[in-house]
């Protein structure tokens, strides 16, 4: 009986706790993160490697403590790289920060976007950037998905 007993009251408090983490994140809004730079780094025959500005604009009434993030970028409507980051950041209620990451493509990626952008010369590349910021305190996964566009320098043929 007692064991019983004690079963039960264990389930109510995991029951009890995960109805109140969801309840703390209930009505939370998604951040808004925009690419603000973007830095090429390491380029080898397989593999690019980007380094990545983003900011994270928090419009929820209650700070975000980030402990890391997972992100898949797309490009035109193509996946282009990937990227993953162990980074914390602190952004205060109704605030923005900016956070570095890096960003990884594969050759055949990177080959769709050239010839993408020879095809069309446009001076502006739409991207979405879409997967999950890690939160902590108390801990869990916040989507975002956001859409935007990258201004492409041209030079100009002027003489």
């Amino acid at each position: 009986m007692m064991r019983s007993l004690a079963r039960c009251l264990s389930l109510m408090v995991i029951l009890s706790s995960l109805v109140g983490c969801a309840s703390m994140r209930h009505g939370m809004e998604s951040p808004r993160i925009n690419i603000s730079n973007v830095t090429p780094r390491e380029v080898t025959f397989f593999e690019q490697v980007f380094d990545l500005e983003l900011r994270i604009q928090n419009p929820n009434d209650s700070p975000l403590e980030i402990s890391g993030l997972a992100f898949d970028l797309e490009l035109n409507d193509r996946r282009f790289a990937t990227g993953v980051s162990k980074q914390s950041l602190f952004v205060d209620r109704l605030s923005s920060g900016v956070i570095r990451v890096e960003a990884l493509t594969t050759l055949w990626g990177f080959i769709q976007q050239v010839a993408e952008y020879q095809r069309t010369k446009a001076p502006r590349v739409a991207y979405r950037l879409k997967g999950n910021l890690f939160v902590s305190s108390p801990s869990f996964k916040l989507p975002f998905d956001d859409r935007g566009e990258i201004q492409i320098p041209v030079e100009s043929t002027k003489q």
